[in-house]
């Protein structure tokens, strides 16, 4: 009797086994056999079969095609190498893009024909990107050899016109995985930074604190603060750039004065100042075209001091943000407090019909984030920095409300550089976000290349 308890209770696991394994096998099955399919060594490629929609930018430019069975892209090397991380290879290196993400729908997949499928069920259709192609190109070239991200969104629909991130390389002629795995050129190649990277902000999260003193200090804008470049609290010094005397809010945030921004978030506390950081989306979950954006994050430990505190109100210590985040943060100003939901996915064709059946977005509200007479004022701050700061030479015609970055990452390596803003004129409704990495100051690095874009931008679309 006893035997026959231990084989049924053996019988009952194999069962078990059994049915966690076949389980298993459906899930991955299901949701990673397009992944799997698109590996090169799989027949389905090298038929061309699979390969059969084509991928344009919003002028209808080829991006990506199949031409006598093989998938080829731009013929512009530069195009190529701007857009890989939105368009992505024929392997489907990059998870994010439109080639991983919407294999079914450009390659006819589906989960019982895999590619190929017969030409009666042929569900084969073309994509069109919000994405201009040759702002993209100018993007890519102007970051040249350094690492980095450059995105343009129209603040009014939620269009990303550019969206660049490198290093990067010809899905055309890609290397080996030897090469890209020892060659720091291609160091973090495979990362979409401008939506799956989260860097040190330096001096444009001053943003974020000029809002949360407005948000709760009521002579925020009558205030004096004392900079003497130096201030010790407890024993430990913040170091200003220069010794600014007595000055303001407004003058504070277009001369980046540390000494100003430390004080604010040294006076409001690290509870108050995190409440405020997350009502603009800091330690949440944010998309861009359905896909989760690294978050962005404002954690200030139990044992900081109050050096640290301050120092996070100037962008520094742990505090880290999304280039995309901080794109949908400069659409909110821009649009009285309220943001809009970057998207990249204009338009998707099916061959059936001979015209694009365009999908009709519903964007979804993300709440206002900021009160519209406060997303004026800081409005109005930003502008004042570029028209003071940095000049109008620098953005002719645009009306650019903008702030730079320096972000100290370590003693050992230089600082990124950010620039991020938008244009006030509602005829030219983009905002702009640049990081380069471990390169120089903000106005130095990132400012020739945000200047280099919106001056495309402004070309074709004024």
């Amino acid at each position: 009797m006893e035997n026959i308890k231990i084989r049924s209770l053996l019988l009952y696991l194999l069962l078990l086994s059994f049915l966690f394994g076949a389980s298993f096998f459906i899930y991955e099955y299901i949701t990673n056999a397009k992944i799997w399919s698109l590996n090169p060594i799989n027949r389905h490629l090298s038929s061309g079969s699979a390969y059969c929609g084509k991928i344009l930018d919003r002028n209808d430019n080829v991006l990506a095609q199949t031409v006598n069975g093989k998938r080829v892209y731009s013929d512009n090397e530069n195009i190529r190498k701007a857009l890989l991380h939105t368009v992505g290879d024929s392997a489907a290196s990059f998870p994010s893009s439109v080639q991983a993400r919407y294999s079914s729908e450009l390659f006819g997949y589906n989960l019982i024909s895999g590619f190929g499928t017969p030409k009666p069920l042929d569900t084969t259709s073309n994509i069109k990107l919000t994405l201009d192609s040759k702002v993209c190109a100018a993007a890519y070239k102007s970051l040249k050899d350094k690492k980095g991200a450059a995105i343009v969104l129209n603040y009014l629909t939620g269009e990303i016109i550019c969206m660049v991130s490198t290093p990067s390389y010809d899905p055309s002629n890609k290397p080996d995985i030897k090469e890209i795995s020892e060659n720091d050129e291609y160091k973090g190649v495979y990362i979409n930074r401008a939506l799956l990277a989260s860097y040190t902000p330096g001096s444009i999260f001053k943003i974020i604190t000029a809002i949360a003193a407005l948000n709760n200090l009521e002579d925020a804008e009558k205030r004096i603060f004392k900079c003497t470049k130096i201030k010790v609290i407890n024993g430990e010094k913040i170091v200003c750039m220069q010794d600014h005397g007595d000055i303001n809010l407004k003058s504070g945030l277009a001369k980046s004065c540390d000494i100003v921004f430390s004080d604010i978030a040294i006076e409001l506390g690290k509870d108050k100042m995190a409440s405020e950081a997350e009502k603009l989306g800091f330690n949440k979950r944010l998309c861009a075209e359905g896909i989760n954006l690294s978050a962005s994050k404002y954690e200030i430990a139990e044992n900081s001091s109050k050096a640290d505190l301050g120092w996070s109100g100037i962008g520094q210590h742990t505090v880290l943000v999304n280039p995309m985040h901080m794109l949908i943060i400069m659409s909110a100003i821009a649009n009285k407090g309220t943001p809009v939901e970057p998207y990249f996915i204009d338009s998707i064709t099916s061959p059936k019909n001979n015209s694009f059946n365009i999908q009709k977005r519903r964007h979804s509200s993300m709440g206002k984030m900021i009160s519209e007479t406060n997303a004026d004022k800081i409005k109005d701050m930003m502008r004042h920095t570029t028209a003071n700061n940095y000049g109008d030479k620098m953005f002719p015609n645009m009306k650019i409300c903008a702030k730079t970055g320096t972000a100290e990452v370590s003693k050992e390596e230089p600082p990124h550089g950010w620039m991020i803003g938008f244009s006030q004129e509602k005829k030219f409704p983009f905002a702009f976000a640049v990081i380069v990495e471990n390169s120089d100051f903000g106005i130095k690095s990132a400012g020739p290349v945000a200047a280099s874009i919106m001056k495309s931008v402004y070309s074709g679309y004024s």
